[in-house]
């Protein structure tokens, strides 16, 4: 996989995938179904910004594609930590996220992910994801699914 490959990852797994403020929990979160602008910033790709519509299954965790471990969650005093381990054709990818927000009207996700074996000279991969919500009806551009 080339470098430009792994930074549309980023910007897959960003629009990966709780009511109030999102406190220690010991479930996984889940944006409100609707409408929501993603705006991704990763050293590979710069800044992105990305319209998609959430359904009921929405899942923030891990990639559509590969086979991933269930998520091991670890609760925080205002977040959760969520590390998943995936594997797929390319190898493996531990990705780690830490999640806060309250999932309703806006989150934020620090994602770091480790490739093994390495995608080009790239090992190790980082992001900062913001979701802001729209509203509940999805707009002509937004992807349905899982971006």
């Amino acid at each position: 996989m080339t470098p430009r490959i792994a930074a549309a990852a980023i910007v897959l797994l960003a629009g990966i995938g709780a009511p109030a403020l999102l406190a220690a929990t010991d479930e996984l979160p889940k944006r409100k179904p609707g409408s929501w602008e993603i705006t991704t910033v990763a050293p590979v790709s710069g800044m992105t910004k990305i319209k998609v519509c959430v359904g009921d299954d929405d899942s923030m965790v891990a990639p559509s594609e590969g086979d991933c471990t269930e998520p091991k969650l670890t609760p925080l005093n205002e977040g959760i930590i969520v590390d998943v381990t995936c594997t797929s054709k390319e190898g493996k990818q531990k990705i780690s996220t830490t999640f806060t927000g309250d999932f309703q009207t806006r989150y934020h996700a620090t994602l770091k992910t480790t490739f093994d074996p390495p995608i080009g000279a790239i090992s190790h991969m980082g992001a900062n994801i913001d979701g802001k919500y729209l509203g509940p009806d999805c707009v002509a551009e937004a992807a349905t699914g899982k971006p």
